[in-house]
């Protein structure tokens, strides 16, 4: 038995998939790349086993549109009767009831046939087996290992789609989750026929003026705190009346102030109808997840996220104030 046959909880997801004739494969709501990528993939390399696939998620972000040349997938509202049809419900890139609304209270009467294949630290109890691997880069890589314990062979499609969900989350293998299992799946799928500089161009070159726009508001709101080393941005509906960029093309948009040298933990708000969502990201010194669980969210070490109903000043004052003792204690600690 291989090292990865031993797990057993991915061992008894691949048992319940092969069993399986008909497959509901969904993600989290406001879906990013590991997610979109994750739930291609399996998809696809489901579908190539002679199983009946069914694809549901929020709506597509333009940036990943590609990913579904065909068809996009159902939208939510087709997720309770889709789920019922279905032998299995698999869920991607989470295991957080929070992370599913609004049809969170949907996985309530399958939870006995849904399986979870996640990699962040919050979570709960979703589906009735799941595998969390805080230590997986992307849900894409674990994809790829469920793949390689069915004895499925990736095809072109499905790589791609992996080689997105890996790109989207490790910030084209910048970030500090990049390590050795990455990188070798990513030479298999480079072997397979992936090509690194048309997918960079999808995912980081093929953005609208319009998101270009929002950038620049964006910007023009950044402010910095503890010494230059937390920035904070804010975005309101102004903002998108203004520069006719939708919400979806708000992502990675955070990072940008993390080019200024001595930011080491950046912050961006957004404003909408019935709360501000929070985008936390850091270089290594603040645990960026512990503050999203503050505010009732969560995500990574170095990247994670909340929503919050309250007002942008309130909320952002807080999560200054958070910081504040965050980096005095690590100052403290360092004396």
């Amino acid at each position: 038995m291989s090292e990865l046959s031993a797990n057993p909880d991915l061992r008894a997801i691949a048992d319940r998939i092969s069993e399986a004739q008909t497959l509901l494969i969904t993600t989290h709501a406001r879906p990013d790349g590991d997610g979109l990528g994750s739930m291609v993939a399996l998809g696809r390399l489901a579908e190539n086993a002679g199983k009946t696939v069914y694809l549901v998620s929020d709506e597509v972000p333009l940036r990943y549109k590609f990913l579904f040349p065909d068809q996009l997938p159902a939208g939510m509202s087709r997720f309770a009767t889709l789920a019922q049809m279905a032998d299995e419900v698999v869920l991607l890139d989470t295991s957080s009831p929070a992370q599913l609304e609004p049809i969170a209270e949907a996985f309530v009467p399958v939870h006995d046939k849904t399986v979870v294949l996640d990699h962040h630290a919050v979570g709960g109890d979703v589906g009735e087996v799941q595998w969390v691997d805080q230590h997986a880069a992307a849900t894409g890589v674990m994809v790829a290992e469920l793949a390689e314990v069915l004895g499925w062979e990736l095809d072109l499609i499905a790589a791609e789609a992996l080689m997105a969900a890996i790109a989207s989350d490790t910030g084209w293998l910048q970030y500090a989750n990049t390590d050795g299992r990455c990188l070798r799946l990513t030479g298999k799928l480079v072997d397979v026929g992936v090509r690194t500089d048309k997918l960079y161009h999808e995912l980081f070159q093929n953005a609208r003026l319009e998101r270009l726009k929002l950038l620049s508001r964006v910007l023009d709101s950044l402010e910095l705190y503890c010494d230059g080393r937390l920035a904070v941005m804010t975005v309101v509906g102004e903002d998108f009346a203004a520069t006719g960029a939708k919400p979806g093309e708000m992502e990675n948009l955070v990072n940008a102030s993390l080019e200024i040298g001595t930011v080491e933990t950046a912050i961006i708000l957004v404003e909408n109808d019935e709360n501000i969502r929070v985008s936390l990201r850091s270089r290594d010194l603040l645990d960026v997840a512990n503050i999203a669980r503050q505010f009732g969210g969560g995500g990574h070490r170095r990247a994670a996220g909340a929503r919050v109903v309250d007002s942008m000043e309130v909320v952002k004052d807080k999560l200054i104030h958070i910081c504040q003792r965050a980096f005095a204690k690590v100052d403290g600690e360092k004396k």
